[in-house]
């Protein structure tokens, strides 16, 4: 193969060039952000313009309630769909907090970049990247076969199009093509390579060597259209295909955004019981969380290193990680609190237990192969997040182990929970404007809140003793997603979590329900990312 041998050539000619610039670094992380808001848009954008839909949108709006009983559509996923236009400036999003209701008009046109109309003839482009999508969906999980000719010419039509937006100065548009073009080719490159990044050029060719050489020349030809072959450039988009890992991995929910917006709202929930998840590729994201979520890691080895230097009498019995996934992050624990720790150098007589909980059967056994690989003990039960009470009492039952016992410890998990309808009523005025569904029902933010509220309030007598540290995720305010283009990928998360029923709040939300509920913040334990808000991401000791 010509471009192989070009690759080795470079593998031995050049070292992987990185970019050591700041302003440089800069400028392609707010690309790599609109590239991943992309892979969203592209599944979502041609969802919404059924019946003209954006066209009354962006010449007069509405009132979201309205609009989906005029088109028959699934008020809360019409709404998760429109905000994602309001996060990018295209859409102005109101709410009226007495009565939930929201709106949507036309942004101002200088926010949005062009007049209405122009943009509405410019959206038919994320057409082109839907039917690469199409053709793309689920290649990481067959590198080995041949690449379709649908799925050839969809691409290059994508790569097209990414062109034509380059020429008329649409570069905001041309990184979304661009991101729905690449997020499917990158990540079937990182789970070739397993857990660890892409770091030289030697790396890559071994990893094209593994798929079909039909797929690895055509990935030659997305190389060469972008510039990237041995360049910085394409180092770093290259090293960083774990970023693509979690968006990519509910592409199947965004090509499904149709059927669920103006259909079947349940879809996604409709499957056996005991049968997998169809909403998300469980097993790239795991991959990509692991990439994704490792940078926040050292962070909360910090506060672990406060609980397990403290006096061997005053510490928890060990670690319960609800929501283990795979177990890499209770095994990192572990890790750190052997080698770093007090309590590590105790280990003799104050062994430290670790349990692992997840609501996927499949998680456990991979927790459990994970754990008997490292020759580290563990016990592993399923569990709910939202059912703490069932979990104390098989863990009781099962090993003889209190969940108060232990610290509790849980990453990006608290807004993946079922939705449980509030016990009590909530008055008053909602704090936080997300877009939250539940089936297709929109549901109110009083709701949502409460839920939250009773869902701490379920936790808090088994954190009383030694509190709950958790990573989480959070939604920002639409008016600043659109103000801080390519500064965060929100656009992105409000389509992964909002069209899957997952309930991302703002960050002084989710810290007033906690306090609401009895869970105090321990501030020199937690900080946001970025540090000022708004943020997307949360570190919270919660002590009761």
């Amino acid at each position: 193969m010509v471009f192989l041998r070009r690759l080795m050539r470079l593998a031995h000619d050049s070292d992987w060039e990185r970019i050591d610039d700041r302003a440089r670094l800069k400028t392609l992380r707010q690309r790599l952000f609109q590239q991943l808001d992309g892979v969203a848009l592209c599944g979502v954008i041609p969802a919404l313009d059924r019946h003209d839909v954006l066209a009354e949108v962006l010449h007069s709006g509405f009132d979201v309630d309205d609009a989906a009983l005029k088109y028959d559509a699934n008020p809360g996923y019409l709404n998760t769909g429109l905000r994602l236009l309001a996060s990018q400036g295209v859409l102005a999003m109101s709410c009226d907090k007495a009565t939930s209701s929201v709106r949507y008009d036309p942004a101002p046109d200088a926010l949005r970049g062009m007049p209405s109309s122009e943009w509405l003839a410019l959206s038919a482009q994320y057409s082109i990247g839907r039917y690469w999508l199409e053709q793309a969906n689920g290649m990481w999980r067959q590198p080995e076969t041949a690449l379709s000719t649908e799925a050839l010419v969809a691409m290059n039509a994508v790569l097209a199009a990414r062109s034509r937006m380059l020429d008329c100065g649409e570069l905001r548009l041309a990184y979304h093509l661009e991101g729905a073009l690449i997020g499917p080719w990158l990540v079937t490159l990182g789970t070739l390579a397993g857990t660890a990044p892409i770091t030289s050029w030697t790396a890559l060719e071994m990893q094209l060597q593994k798929m079909h050489p039909s797929r690895a020349e055509a990935f030659q030809s997305v190389l060469s259209a972008l510039d990237w072959e041995g360049t910085a450039e394409g180092s770093f988009f290259l090293e960083r295909s774990a970023a693509f890992g979690v968006t990519t991995s509910y592409l199947q929910t965004f090509l499904w955004a149709e059927e669920l917006i103006w259909a079947d709202g349940g879809k996604l929930w409709r499957v056996p019981p005991g049968s997998p998840e169809i909403h998300v590729d469980r097993a790239l994201n795991v991959w990509g969380s692991g990439g994704a979520h490792a940078a926040y890691f050292s962070h909360l080895d910090d506060v672990v290193r406060s609980i397990f230097d403290a006096p061997l009498d005053e510490q928890p019995g060990g670690l319960c990680d609800m929501g283990c996934g795979n177990g890499a992050l209770l095994l990192h624990l572990y890790t750190f609190i052997k080698r770093e720790t007090l309590r590590g150098r105790h280990l003799d007589t104050h062994p430290l237990t670790l349990v692992g909980a997840d609501f996927n059967r499949a998680a456990i056994i991979a927790t459990a192969d994970h754990f008997e690989n490292a020759g580290v003990d563990g016990h592993f039960i399923w569990g709910d997040i939202g059912d703490p009470d069932r979990l104390d009492a098989d863990m009781r039952q099962q090993f003889g182990i209190e969940l108060s016992s232990l610290l509790s410890v849980r990453s990006f998990l608290d807004h993946n929970r079922v939705f449980n309808r509030p016990v009590a009523q909530r008055s008053g005025t909602p704090m936080t404007q997300g877009a939250f569904a539940f089936r297709g029902e929109r549901l109110l933010l009083l709701d949502v809140e409460q839920s939250l509220v009773e869902h701490f309030a379920k936790w808090r007598p088994y954190v009383e003793r030694f509190g709950l540290l958790v990573i989480e995720l959070h939604t920002v305010n639409p008016n600043q997603a659109a103000e801080r283009q390519g500064a965060m990928p929100a656009t992105a998360y409000d389509a992964t979590h909002g069209f899957s029923d997952q309930y991302i709040v703002c960050v002084p939300t989710y810290d007033a329900m906690a306090a609401e509920a009895g869970l105090h913040m321990v501030e020199e334990c937690s900080r946001t990312f970025p540090k000022k808000l708004p943020a997307t991401v949360s570190l919270r000791y919660f002590k009761a």
